[in-house]
Protein backbone atom coordinates (compact mmCIF):
# COMPACT_ATOMS: atom_id res chain seq x y z
CA UNK A 1 0.00 0.00 0.00
CA UNK A 2 0.97 3.84 -0.36
CA UNK A 3 3.45 5.25 2.02
CA UNK A 4 4.83 1.52 2.78
CA UNK A 5 1.61 0.99 5.36
CA UNK A 6 0.57 -2.40 6.25
CA UNK A 7 -2.94 -3.58 4.36
CA UNK A 8 -3.68 -5.58 7.37
CA UNK A 9 -7.17 -5.95 6.16
CA UNK A 10 -6.46 -7.92 2.92
CA UNK A 11 -4.78 -9.91 4.77
CA UNK A 12 -7.31 -11.18 6.72
CA UNK A 13 -9.17 -14.82 5.68
CA UNK A 14 -12.36 -14.77 3.45
CA UNK A 15 -14.89 -16.05 6.21
CA UNK A 16 -14.13 -12.66 8.68
CA UNK A 17 -14.29 -10.62 5.32
CA UNK A 18 -17.74 -12.64 4.62
CA UNK A 19 -18.44 -11.57 8.40
CA UNK A 20 -17.92 -8.11 7.86
CA UNK A 21 -19.46 -7.50 4.77
CA UNK A 22 -22.31 -8.85 5.92
CA UNK A 23 -23.23 -6.15 7.85
CA UNK A 24 -21.70 -3.37 5.31
CA UNK A 25 -24.07 -0.97 3.04
CA UNK A 26 -24.17 -2.54 -0.23
CA UNK A 27 -22.78 0.43 -2.10
CA UNK A 28 -19.42 -0.03 0.36
CA UNK A 29 -19.38 -3.94 0.05
CA UNK A 30 -20.21 -3.67 -4.03
CA UNK A 31 -17.23 -1.07 -3.90
CA UNK A 32 -14.58 -3.46 -2.38
CA UNK A 33 -13.98 -5.24 -5.72
CA UNK A 34 -11.78 -2.09 -6.97
CA UNK A 35 -9.46 -1.87 -4.07
CA UNK A 36 -6.87 -4.25 -4.79
CA UNK A 37 -6.51 -7.60 -6.65
CA UNK A 38 -7.09 -9.41 -3.16
CA UNK A 39 -10.46 -7.93 -3.66
CA UNK A 40 -11.24 -8.32 -7.37
CA UNK A 41 -13.51 -11.79 -6.05
CA UNK A 42 -16.77 -10.32 -5.26
CA UNK A 43 -16.56 -11.89 -1.71
CA UNK A 44 -19.73 -9.67 -1.28
CA UNK A 45 -21.83 -11.47 -3.08
CA UNK A 46 -21.55 -14.57 -0.94
CA UNK A 47 -21.59 -12.23 2.42
CA UNK A 48 -25.58 -13.60 2.97
CA UNK A 49 -26.71 -10.30 3.21
CA UNK A 50 -27.92 -7.17 1.15
CA UNK A 51 -28.19 -3.65 3.22
CA UNK A 52 -29.25 -1.21 0.66
CA UNK A 53 -29.37 2.61 1.30
CA UNK A 54 -31.09 4.63 -1.19
CA UNK A 55 -33.95 7.54 -1.89
CA UNK A 56 -34.66 10.78 -2.93
CA UNK A 57 -31.39 12.78 -1.40
CA UNK A 58 -28.98 10.32 -3.66
CA UNK A 59 -30.80 10.96 -6.72
CA UNK A 60 -31.27 14.82 -6.13
CA UNK A 61 -27.74 15.24 -5.45
CA UNK A 62 -26.51 12.83 -8.64
CA UNK A 63 -29.37 14.81 -10.97
CA UNK A 64 -27.53 18.35 -9.62
CA UNK A 65 -24.57 16.94 -10.58
CA UNK A 66 -25.48 16.08 -13.49
CA UNK A 67 -27.13 19.72 -14.54
CA UNK A 68 -30.84 17.84 -14.40
CA UNK A 69 -32.25 19.25 -11.17
CA UNK A 70 -36.06 18.14 -11.29
CA UNK A 71 -38.42 20.56 -9.16
CA UNK A 72 -40.85 17.02 -8.55
CA UNK A 73 -39.86 15.73 -4.99
CA UNK A 74 -42.59 13.54 -5.81
CA UNK A 75 -40.94 12.68 -9.09
CA UNK A 76 -38.13 11.76 -7.68
CA UNK A 77 -39.08 9.69 -5.04
CA UNK A 78 -40.69 7.23 -7.63
CA UNK A 79 -37.57 6.91 -9.60
CA UNK A 80 -35.43 6.79 -6.96
CA UNK A 81 -37.99 3.80 -5.46
CA UNK A 82 -37.86 2.46 -8.86
CA UNK A 83 -33.74 2.25 -9.19
CA UNK A 84 -34.02 0.56 -5.18
CA UNK A 85 -36.51 -1.97 -6.45
CA UNK A 86 -33.86 -2.99 -9.29
CA UNK A 87 -30.93 -2.58 -6.90
CA UNK A 88 -32.20 -5.00 -4.40
CA UNK A 89 -33.86 -7.54 -6.60
CA UNK A 90 -30.24 -7.18 -8.64
CA UNK A 91 -28.54 -8.40 -5.73
CA UNK A 92 -30.76 -11.06 -4.56
CA UNK A 93 -30.13 -12.53 -7.52
CA UNK A 94 -26.60 -12.08 -7.96
CA UNK A 95 -26.02 -13.76 -4.49
CA UNK A 96 -23.97 -16.77 -4.49
CA UNK A 97 -25.64 -18.17 -1.05
CA UNK A 98 -28.28 -17.59 0.71
CA UNK A 99 -29.54 -13.81 1.88
CA UNK A 100 -30.14 -14.28 5.51
CA UNK A 101 -29.88 -10.40 6.47
CA UNK A 102 -32.16 -7.76 4.52
CA UNK A 103 -31.68 -4.35 4.94
CA UNK A 104 -33.61 -1.84 3.37
CA UNK A 105 -33.78 2.45 4.22
CA UNK A 106 -35.68 4.72 2.16
CA UNK A 107 -35.14 8.52 2.15
CA UNK A 108 -38.04 9.97 1.09
CA UNK A 109 -39.28 13.25 0.64
CA UNK A 110 -40.23 16.52 2.72
CA UNK A 111 -43.09 17.03 0.35
CA UNK A 112 -46.12 15.08 -1.06
CA UNK A 113 -44.93 12.26 1.51
CA UNK A 114 -48.80 11.01 2.01
CA UNK A 115 -48.54 10.36 -1.53
CA UNK A 116 -45.99 8.48 -1.71
CA UNK A 117 -47.20 5.53 1.29
CA UNK A 118 -48.56 3.38 -0.59
CA UNK A 119 -45.53 3.10 -3.49
CA UNK A 120 -43.25 2.51 -0.52
CA UNK A 121 -45.18 -0.49 0.94
CA UNK A 122 -45.94 -1.81 -2.80
CA UNK A 123 -41.57 -1.29 -2.64
CA UNK A 124 -41.10 -3.24 -0.07
CA UNK A 125 -43.55 -6.21 -1.14
CA UNK A 126 -41.79 -6.02 -4.48
CA UNK A 127 -38.88 -6.74 -3.20
CA UNK A 128 -39.77 -8.92 -0.27
CA UNK A 129 -41.63 -11.20 -3.32
CA UNK A 130 -38.32 -12.18 -4.43
CA UNK A 131 -37.77 -16.39 -4.14
CA UNK A 132 -34.15 -15.06 -2.87
CA UNK A 133 -35.73 -13.64 0.64
CA UNK A 134 -37.33 -17.22 1.06
CA UNK A 135 -34.28 -18.01 3.13
CA UNK A 136 -33.77 -14.26 5.21
CA UNK A 137 -34.06 -14.51 8.95
CA UNK A 138 -33.07 -11.06 9.83
CA UNK A 139 -35.03 -8.09 8.22
CA UNK A 140 -34.59 -4.45 8.88
CA UNK A 141 -37.31 -1.96 7.24
CA UNK A 142 -36.84 1.79 7.97
CA UNK A 143 -38.36 5.37 6.61
CA UNK A 144 -36.02 8.15 7.01
CA UNK A 145 -36.70 11.97 6.24
CA UNK A 146 -33.78 13.99 4.53
CA UNK A 147 -32.76 15.68 7.46
CA UNK A 148 -31.66 12.69 9.08
CA UNK A 149 -34.10 13.10 12.54
CA UNK A 150 -36.97 10.67 13.17
CA UNK A 151 -40.40 11.92 12.18
CA UNK A 152 -43.03 11.65 14.26
CA UNK A 153 -46.18 9.73 14.22
CA UNK A 154 -48.32 11.60 11.45
CA UNK A 155 -45.27 11.68 8.77
CA UNK A 156 -45.02 8.20 7.35
CA UNK A 157 -48.22 6.18 7.96
CA UNK A 158 -47.28 2.69 6.58
CA UNK A 159 -47.84 -0.65 8.43
CA UNK A 160 -46.18 -3.69 7.33
CA UNK A 161 -49.09 -6.71 7.07
CA UNK A 162 -47.55 -9.98 8.67
CA UNK A 163 -49.64 -12.03 6.70
CA UNK A 164 -47.89 -10.58 3.44
CA UNK A 165 -44.34 -11.74 4.25
CA UNK A 166 -43.51 -15.17 2.97
CA UNK A 167 -40.71 -15.24 5.00
CA UNK A 168 -41.06 -18.41 7.02
CA UNK A 169 -37.28 -18.25 7.80
CA UNK A 170 -37.90 -15.18 9.56
CA UNK A 171 -36.20 -14.75 13.18
CA UNK A 172 -35.54 -10.94 13.89
CA UNK A 173 -38.09 -8.00 12.48
CA UNK A 174 -36.96 -4.20 13.34
CA UNK A 175 -39.15 -1.52 12.05
CA UNK A 176 -38.27 2.23 11.70
CA UNK A 177 -40.54 5.08 11.35
CA UNK A 178 -43.54 3.21 10.43
CA UNK A 179 -47.18 2.44 11.51
CA UNK A 180 -46.24 -0.64 13.04
CA UNK A 181 -47.31 -3.93 11.88
CA UNK A 182 -50.56 -5.52 11.80
CA UNK A 183 -51.40 -9.47 11.19
CA UNK A 184 -55.42 -10.46 10.09
CA UNK A 185 -54.96 -14.13 10.82
CA UNK A 186 -55.17 -15.58 13.84
CA UNK A 187 -53.30 -18.64 13.47
CA UNK A 188 -49.36 -18.17 13.58
CA UNK A 189 -47.39 -16.56 11.48
CA UNK A 190 -43.43 -16.00 11.27
CA UNK A 191 -43.22 -19.41 13.31
CA UNK A 192 -39.13 -18.42 13.49
CA UNK A 193 -40.00 -15.32 14.70
CA UNK A 194 -37.90 -14.30 17.96
CA UNK A 195 -37.10 -10.98 18.00
CA UNK A 196 -39.61 -7.94 17.10
CA UNK A 197 -38.44 -4.35 17.43
CA UNK A 198 -40.16 -0.93 16.97
CA UNK A 199 -38.97 2.13 17.26
CA UNK A 200 -40.48 5.52 16.03
CA UNK A 201 -43.40 4.19 15.00
CA UNK A 202 -46.51 4.56 16.03
CA UNK A 203 -48.63 1.26 16.65
CA UNK A 204 -52.44 -0.06 17.51
CA UNK A 205 -52.71 -1.65 21.19
CA UNK A 206 -55.12 -4.87 19.90
CA UNK A 207 -53.01 -4.93 16.73
CA UNK A 208 -49.69 -5.18 18.31
CA UNK A 209 -51.54 -8.00 20.82
CA UNK A 210 -52.73 -9.97 17.87
CA UNK A 211 -49.49 -10.15 16.09
CA UNK A 212 -47.64 -11.07 19.74
CA UNK A 213 -50.10 -13.97 19.90
CA UNK A 214 -50.08 -15.37 16.46
CA UNK A 215 -46.41 -15.47 16.57
CA UNK A 216 -45.62 -18.60 19.33
CA UNK A 217 -41.78 -18.36 19.73
CA UNK A 218 -41.74 -14.29 19.99
CA UNK A 219 -39.09 -14.24 22.67
CA UNK A 220 -37.73 -10.34 22.66
CA UNK A 221 -40.24 -7.61 22.08
CA UNK A 222 -38.30 -3.98 21.83
CA UNK A 223 -40.91 -1.01 21.81
CA UNK A 224 -38.67 2.21 21.86
CA UNK A 225 -39.99 5.63 21.42
CA UNK A 226 -43.50 3.97 20.29
CA UNK A 227 -46.98 5.59 20.14
CA UNK A 228 -49.66 2.94 21.60
CA UNK A 229 -52.95 3.93 20.42
CA UNK A 230 -55.99 2.15 22.15
CA UNK A 231 -60.27 2.73 21.27
CA UNK A 232 -62.59 2.01 23.95
CA UNK A 233 -66.37 2.20 24.34
CA UNK A 234 -65.94 2.13 28.36
CA UNK A 235 -63.02 3.57 29.97
CA UNK A 236 -61.14 -0.07 31.61
CA UNK A 237 -59.52 0.74 34.79
CA UNK A 238 -56.51 -1.61 33.88
CA UNK A 239 -55.13 -1.91 30.29
CA UNK A 240 -53.58 -5.29 29.43
CA UNK A 241 -50.59 -6.70 27.15
CA UNK A 242 -49.98 -10.15 27.12
CA UNK A 243 -46.75 -11.84 25.91
CA UNK A 244 -46.99 -15.28 26.68
CA UNK A 245 -43.24 -16.18 25.37
CA UNK A 246 -41.34 -13.44 25.91
CA UNK A 247 -38.40 -13.13 27.81
CA UNK A 248 -37.04 -9.84 26.84
CA UNK A 249 -39.41 -7.17 27.08
CA UNK A 250 -38.14 -3.18 26.61
CA UNK A 251 -40.68 -0.16 26.99
CA UNK A 252 -38.12 2.82 26.43
CA UNK A 253 -40.04 6.22 26.48
CA UNK A 254 -43.17 5.07 24.85
CA UNK A 255 -46.14 6.98 25.34
CA UNK A 256 -49.72 5.07 25.88
CA UNK A 257 -53.05 6.94 24.68
CA UNK A 258 -56.30 5.31 24.95
CA UNK A 259 -59.46 6.99 22.72
CA UNK A 260 -62.74 6.67 24.91
CA UNK A 261 -65.95 6.74 22.86
CA UNK A 262 -69.19 7.67 23.75
CA UNK A 263 -72.72 6.90 22.91
CA UNK A 264 -73.60 10.51 22.22
CA UNK A 265 -70.34 10.35 19.73
CA UNK A 266 -68.13 12.57 21.39
CA UNK A 267 -64.74 11.43 22.57
CA UNK A 268 -62.14 12.56 24.36
CA UNK A 269 -58.08 11.01 24.88
CA UNK A 270 -56.27 9.97 27.79
CA UNK A 271 -52.73 8.75 28.91
CA UNK A 272 -52.77 5.03 30.11
CA UNK A 273 -51.53 5.14 33.40
CA UNK A 274 -52.33 1.83 34.47
CA UNK A 275 -50.86 -0.97 32.71
CA UNK A 276 -51.03 -4.56 33.50
CA UNK A 277 -48.37 -7.09 31.47
CA UNK A 278 -48.81 -10.96 31.10
CA UNK A 279 -45.37 -12.26 30.92
CA UNK A 280 -45.24 -15.19 33.05
CA UNK A 281 -41.60 -15.85 31.32
CA UNK A 282 -40.15 -12.73 31.09
CA UNK A 283 -36.36 -12.42 32.51
CA UNK A 284 -35.30 -9.31 31.61
CA UNK A 285 -37.03 -6.14 31.65
CA UNK A 286 -36.45 -2.25 30.60
CA UNK A 287 -38.48 0.87 31.61
CA UNK A 288 -37.89 4.00 30.58
CA UNK A 289 -40.57 7.29 31.11
CA UNK A 290 -42.65 8.36 33.68
CA UNK A 291 -43.50 7.01 36.56
CA UNK A 292 -46.79 4.95 36.14
CA UNK A 293 -49.07 2.26 37.40
CA UNK A 294 -47.49 -0.63 35.53
CA UNK A 295 -48.00 -4.28 37.54
CA UNK A 296 -47.05 -7.73 36.32
CA UNK A 297 -50.01 -10.72 36.76
CA UNK A 298 -49.17 -13.08 37.19
CA UNK A 299 -45.54 -12.08 38.59
CA UNK A 300 -42.72 -13.89 36.48
CA UNK A 301 -40.78 -16.23 38.84
CA UNK A 302 -37.05 -16.00 36.83
CA UNK A 303 -35.98 -12.80 36.59
CA UNK A 304 -32.87 -11.90 35.82
CA UNK A 305 -32.21 -8.00 34.96
CA UNK A 306 -34.37 -5.08 35.54
CA UNK A 307 -33.49 -1.35 34.48
CA UNK A 308 -35.95 1.34 35.41
CA UNK A 309 -35.49 5.01 34.60
CA UNK A 310 -37.79 7.37 35.68
CA UNK A 311 -38.10 10.44 34.07
CA UNK A 312 -40.79 13.67 34.08
CA UNK A 313 -42.29 13.96 30.70
CA UNK A 314 -45.04 16.95 30.04
CA UNK A 315 -46.69 18.62 33.14
CA UNK A 316 -48.56 16.76 35.90
CA UNK A 317 -49.67 18.25 39.34
CA UNK A 318 -47.50 16.28 41.96
CA UNK A 319 -48.78 14.19 44.40
CA UNK A 320 -45.48 13.26 46.66
CA UNK A 321 -47.54 10.34 48.70
CA UNK A 322 -49.46 8.79 45.55
CA UNK A 323 -46.12 8.92 43.53
CA UNK A 324 -43.83 7.45 46.83
CA UNK A 325 -46.94 4.38 46.72
CA UNK A 326 -46.56 4.03 43.06
CA UNK A 327 -42.72 3.87 42.67
CA UNK A 328 -42.44 1.19 45.21
CA UNK A 329 -45.50 -0.33 44.46
CA UNK A 330 -43.47 -0.62 41.10
CA UNK A 331 -40.57 -1.96 41.91
CA UNK A 332 -42.55 -4.97 43.96
CA UNK A 333 -43.06 -6.71 40.67
CA UNK A 334 -39.38 -7.55 40.43
CA UNK A 335 -38.72 -9.28 43.47
CA UNK A 336 -37.11 -12.18 42.36
CA UNK A 337 -34.88 -10.40 40.00
CA UNK A 338 -30.86 -10.98 40.98
CA UNK A 339 -29.93 -7.52 39.10
CA UNK A 340 -31.22 -3.83 39.10
CA UNK A 341 -30.20 -0.86 37.67
CA UNK A 342 -32.78 1.90 38.78
CA UNK A 343 -32.52 5.74 37.84
CA UNK A 344 -34.88 8.66 39.20
CA UNK A 345 -34.56 12.14 39.19
CA UNK A 346 -34.49 13.23 43.04
CA UNK A 347 -33.69 10.74 45.80
CA UNK A 348 -36.04 12.62 47.88
CA UNK A 349 -39.05 11.78 46.15
CA UNK A 350 -38.86 8.21 47.33
CA UNK A 351 -37.33 7.99 50.67
CA UNK A 352 -39.86 6.37 53.02
CA UNK A 353 -39.34 8.43 56.37
CA UNK A 354 -41.23 6.56 58.85
CA UNK A 355 -40.89 3.09 59.91
CA UNK A 356 -45.08 2.05 59.51
CA UNK A 357 -44.59 3.53 55.84
CA UNK A 358 -41.63 1.30 55.63
CA UNK A 359 -42.78 -1.88 56.80
CA UNK A 360 -46.33 -0.93 54.11
CA UNK A 361 -44.40 0.30 50.85
CA UNK A 362 -40.39 -1.53 51.22
CA UNK A 363 -40.58 -4.47 49.43
CA UNK A 364 -37.88 -7.50 49.71
CA UNK A 365 -35.27 -8.01 47.21
CA UNK A 366 -34.67 -11.93 48.52
CA UNK A 367 -32.33 -12.61 44.80
CA UNK A 368 -31.07 -9.31 44.61
CA UNK A 369 -27.76 -9.53 44.23
CA UNK A 370 -26.28 -6.38 42.11
CA UNK A 371 -27.92 -3.30 42.45
CA UNK A 372 -26.57 0.29 40.70
CA UNK A 373 -28.54 2.97 41.38
CA UNK A 374 -28.43 6.75 40.13
CA UNK A 375 -29.87 10.07 41.47
CA UNK A 376 -29.62 13.52 42.44
CA UNK A 377 -29.67 15.17 45.87
CA UNK A 378 -29.86 18.54 47.30
CA UNK A 379 -26.76 19.52 49.20
CA UNK A 380 -28.62 21.73 51.93
CA UNK A 381 -30.08 18.49 53.10
CA UNK A 382 -29.10 14.85 53.06
CA UNK A 383 -31.23 13.33 55.23
CA UNK A 384 -33.54 12.72 52.29
CA UNK A 385 -31.55 11.15 50.05
CA UNK A 386 -29.54 8.79 53.05
CA UNK A 387 -32.80 7.31 54.07
CA UNK A 388 -33.58 6.14 50.05
CA UNK A 389 -30.32 4.53 50.28
CA UNK A 390 -30.78 2.68 53.39
CA UNK A 391 -34.07 1.93 52.39
CA UNK A 392 -32.73 0.15 49.29
CA UNK A 393 -29.72 -1.24 51.57
CA UNK A 394 -32.84 -2.51 53.81
CA UNK A 395 -34.30 -4.20 51.05
CA UNK A 396 -31.67 -6.18 49.79
CA UNK A 397 -30.82 -8.84 52.33
CA UNK A 398 -27.93 -10.66 50.09
CA UNK A 399 -26.95 -8.14 48.01
CA UNK A 400 -23.18 -8.64 46.90
CA UNK A 401 -22.54 -5.60 44.64
CA UNK A 402 -23.41 -1.72 45.06
CA UNK A 403 -23.22 1.19 42.30
CA UNK A 404 -24.36 4.52 43.92
CA UNK A 405 -24.02 7.44 41.45
CA UNK A 406 -25.20 10.77 42.85
CA UNK A 407 -25.52 14.12 41.80
CA UNK A 408 -25.22 16.74 43.63
CA UNK A 409 -28.00 19.87 42.94
CA UNK A 410 -27.49 23.43 44.54
CA UNK A 411 -30.23 25.69 45.08
CA UNK A 412 -29.40 29.62 45.42
CA UNK A 413 -29.56 29.32 49.66
CA UNK A 414 -27.20 26.59 49.69
CA UNK A 415 -25.30 28.26 46.97
CA UNK A 416 -25.09 31.55 48.89
CA UNK A 417 -23.01 29.59 52.19
CA UNK A 418 -20.38 28.24 50.19
CA UNK A 419 -19.71 31.41 49.33
CA UNK A 420 -19.04 32.43 53.21
CA UNK A 421 -22.89 32.59 54.25
CA UNK A 422 -24.01 30.10 57.24
CA UNK A 423 -22.11 27.15 57.78
CA UNK A 424 -24.50 23.90 57.36
CA UNK A 425 -23.96 21.10 59.72
CA UNK A 426 -22.70 18.13 59.02
CA UNK A 427 -24.50 14.55 58.70
CA UNK A 428 -22.80 12.47 61.68
CA UNK A 429 -22.88 8.33 61.09
CA UNK A 430 -25.77 8.20 63.78
CA UNK A 431 -28.01 11.03 61.89
CA UNK A 432 -27.49 8.74 58.59
CA UNK A 433 -28.29 5.83 60.42
CA UNK A 434 -31.03 7.15 62.49
CA UNK A 435 -32.78 9.01 59.29
CA UNK A 436 -34.31 5.68 57.81
CA UNK A 437 -35.42 4.56 61.21
CA UNK A 438 -33.82 1.05 60.73
CA UNK A 439 -31.37 0.92 63.51
CA UNK A 440 -27.30 0.12 63.49
CA UNK A 441 -26.13 -2.63 61.01
CA UNK A 442 -27.30 -5.91 62.49
CA UNK A 443 -30.78 -4.65 60.92
CA UNK A 444 -28.99 -4.39 57.85
CA UNK A 445 -28.49 -7.91 56.68
CA UNK A 446 -26.77 -7.17 53.27
CA UNK A 447 -23.73 -5.35 55.62
CA UNK A 448 -23.59 -8.26 58.16
CA UNK A 449 -22.43 -11.14 55.82
CA UNK A 450 -23.16 -10.79 51.93
CA UNK A 451 -21.78 -7.36 50.60
CA UNK A 452 -18.56 -7.50 48.97
CA UNK A 453 -18.36 -4.38 46.95
CA UNK A 454 -19.45 -0.88 46.91
CA UNK A 455 -18.64 1.56 43.60
CA UNK A 456 -19.70 5.27 44.57
CA UNK A 457 -19.56 7.71 41.62
CA UNK A 458 -20.34 11.65 43.47
CA UNK A 459 -18.85 15.57 43.76
CA UNK A 460 -16.14 16.33 46.36
CA UNK A 461 -17.62 19.68 46.96
CA UNK A 462 -16.33 19.59 50.82
CA UNK A 463 -14.82 17.57 52.66
CA UNK A 464 -17.93 16.04 54.44
CA UNK A 465 -20.07 15.69 51.47
CA UNK A 466 -22.28 12.68 51.05
CA UNK A 467 -20.18 10.66 49.31
CA UNK A 468 -17.48 10.51 51.59
CA UNK A 469 -19.89 9.92 54.70
CA UNK A 470 -21.13 6.89 52.29
CA UNK A 471 -17.44 5.65 52.54
CA UNK A 472 -17.00 6.12 56.09
CA UNK A 473 -20.91 4.13 56.19
CA UNK A 474 -19.89 1.40 54.75
CA UNK A 475 -15.84 1.06 55.86
CA UNK A 476 -17.32 0.99 59.26
CA UNK A 477 -20.26 -1.53 59.23
CA UNK A 478 -20.16 -3.59 56.18
CA UNK A 479 -18.38 -6.67 57.62
CA UNK A 480 -17.47 -8.40 54.87
CA UNK A 481 -16.59 -5.69 52.44
CA UNK A 482 -13.59 -6.28 50.36
CA UNK A 483 -13.08 -3.06 48.47
CA UNK A 484 -14.50 0.41 47.61
CA UNK A 485 -14.01 2.33 44.26
CA UNK A 486 -14.94 6.06 43.89
CA UNK A 487 -15.08 8.33 41.23
CA UNK A 488 -15.14 12.14 43.39
CA UNK A 489 -13.88 14.08 40.31
CA UNK A 490 -10.52 14.49 42.66
CA UNK A 491 -8.09 11.76 41.43
CA UNK A 492 -5.99 12.20 45.09
CA UNK A 493 -8.73 11.58 47.39
CA UNK A 494 -7.50 7.66 47.54
CA UNK A 495 -4.60 8.72 48.64
CA UNK A 496 -5.52 11.69 50.89
CA UNK A 497 -7.77 8.36 52.74
CA UNK A 498 -5.21 5.90 52.73
CA UNK A 499 -4.96 6.70 56.63
CA UNK A 500 -7.89 6.64 57.53
CA UNK A 501 -8.19 3.50 55.65
CA UNK A 502 -5.43 1.74 57.79
CA UNK A 503 -7.16 2.84 60.56
CA UNK A 504 -10.43 1.74 59.89
CA UNK A 505 -9.17 -1.64 58.94
CA UNK A 506 -7.45 -1.81 62.41
CA UNK A 507 -11.02 -1.39 63.86
CA UNK A 508 -12.23 -3.82 61.35
CA UNK A 509 -10.07 -6.58 62.53
CA UNK A 510 -10.98 -6.39 65.94
CA UNK A 511 -14.47 -6.69 65.22
CA UNK A 512 -13.33 -10.04 63.54
CA UNK A 513 -14.14 -8.15 60.13
CA UNK A 514 -12.48 -8.14 57.00
CA UNK A 515 -10.28 -5.84 55.32
CA UNK A 516 -10.62 -3.77 52.19
CA UNK A 517 -8.73 -1.48 49.63
CA UNK A 518 -10.06 1.82 48.71
CA UNK A 519 -9.08 2.11 44.99
CA UNK A 520 -10.18 4.50 41.59
CA UNK A 521 -13.74 3.66 39.93
CA UNK A 522 -12.59 3.80 36.23
CA UNK A 523 -15.87 4.73 33.48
Amino acid sequence: MAGGCVDRLSSLPNDLLRRILHFAPLKEAASTTALSRRWREPLWLSSGAVNLETGVVEKKKHRRQQGHEQDNAHARFFSGSDDMVSAATGALDAATVPVTRLTLITWYPVSDHYEVVSSYKDMVEVVLSNRATRRVEELLLAAKDPSGSPYDRWVFNCTVTLDSLQLVALRILELTNCSGVLVYHTEAVLPRLSSLRLSHCTQQLGSLQRVIDAVPSLAAVRLEYVFITHEEAIEATWRHFRCPATTVLVLDSCKWEVTIGHRHGWFFKKTVDRLKIDAMRLRRFSYKGPLRSYSFSPQPLEFEQVDLEFFEQGYRVKDPNRDLETFWKFTRNFTGTKEMRLSVNHLEDIAVLSEARQIELLPAFGRLERLEFQGAHWTKDKTAAVTTILNLLHCCPVLITLRINLTAMYEEEDASNKQGGHKQKGTTRKEILMAAMVGPRYLFQCLQSSLRRVDLQFQLEKKDCLGVKLIKTFAENAMFLKEILIDSGDEKLCEHMKPRIAKWNSSRKELGATSFVLLPLKR
